[in-house]
């Protein structure tokens, strides 16, 4: 086994509401069924200039 670190940029939908953030990002981190998501955590947040919020994450994955 080997730890795996995520670094990525995701553009957090309109219709994705706070409540249900946690599980949005859970899951678009989760790229292999094989894989499990030990760590993660929002390390920014920006919002690009046609207003979409774009969440900077960074995470740690046991591949």
């Amino acid at each position: 086994m080997k730890l795996l670190r995520l670094q990525r940029q995701l553009t957090w939908p309109e219709h994705v509401s706070t409540i249900e953030l946690r599980a949005w990002i859970r899951s678009e981190l989760v790229s292999d069924p094989d894989g499990e998501l030990l760590r993660w955590a929002i390390t920014g947040l920006t919002t690009a200039a046609d207003g979409a919020r774009c969440l900077h994450v960074e995470g740690v994955c046991l591949g």
